[in-house]
């Protein structure tokens, strides 16, 4: 928790240490464990995820998945991140092995006795991560076909001048889930990317051969 923290300006210094300035509790959870069965039950407290991958998914009456957000680590979800109403059918899932630190939503916003400068900074941080993956998220489901959704998530959430591997942070059946998408169809059109030599995958692992922010 501490390195994650204090890359928001949170230190154990003169001014107090990281748990006296904003009282978080750390939890960790393996993959696939059920971190909230109700995204609503975080309406007190703010989680950031410390390390690993956190899924924000919703089921629908008919059982369909979709996942709406992907928290890696510095990403915040709960209060003060998604609105409350509506989120009974939201879940938050362990995506990979994880810590998660849960920091009380009231103290977060009144600060500690020492009024410490850097909660302002934190808040706008977090909110702000949160507003950007929302964003992006909305631009990759608005593109007409699965190739171009696909090339924008990839643009968001790899290096697109890194020509080495890289890792998703998903497997491609969540990734499908993400882009709300059939997983069969999108598999073929990663083939077709491979096959343009636009990409190299190998599951989740992706090697850019070109600079896919100008496709």
């Amino acid at each position: 928790m501490s390195e994650t923290l204090t890359g928001y300006g949170f230190a154990a210094d003169k001014e107090g240490s990281i748990a006296e300035c904003i009282g978080a509790h750390t939890h960790n959870y393996s993959k696939g464990e059920m971190i909230l069965r109700n995204l609503s039950d975080t309406f007190s407290e703010t989680a950031i995820v410390n390390a690993g991958t956190v899924l924000i998914v919703n089921i629908s009456s008919d059982g369909q998945k979709s996942i709406l957000d992907i928290c890696q680590k510095g990403d915040a979800f709960g209060c003060g991140v998604f609105q409350k109403i509506g989120l009974d059918a939201c879940c938050a899932i362990a995506g990979s092995v994880c810590s998660v630190s849960y920091i009380s939503y009231d103290r977060l916003l009144d600060g500690c006795e020492k009024k410490c400068s850097r909660h302002g900074v934190f808040i706008d941080s977090i909110i702000g991560g949160a507003a950007r993956r929302y964003a992006a998220h909305m631009d990759i489901l608005s593109r007409r076909t699965i190739r171009e959704k696909l090339i924008a998530a990839f643009c968001f959430f790899l290096d697109t001048q890194k020509r080495s591997q890289q890792k998703l942070p998903v497997s491609l059946s969540e990734l499908a889930d993400y882009l709300c998408c059939d997983r069969s169809a999108m598999m073929r059109e990663i083939k077709r990317l491979n096959d343009d030599c636009i990409l190299r995958s190998h599951g989740s692992r992706i090697t850019l051969l070109s600079d896919i922010s100008i496709l």
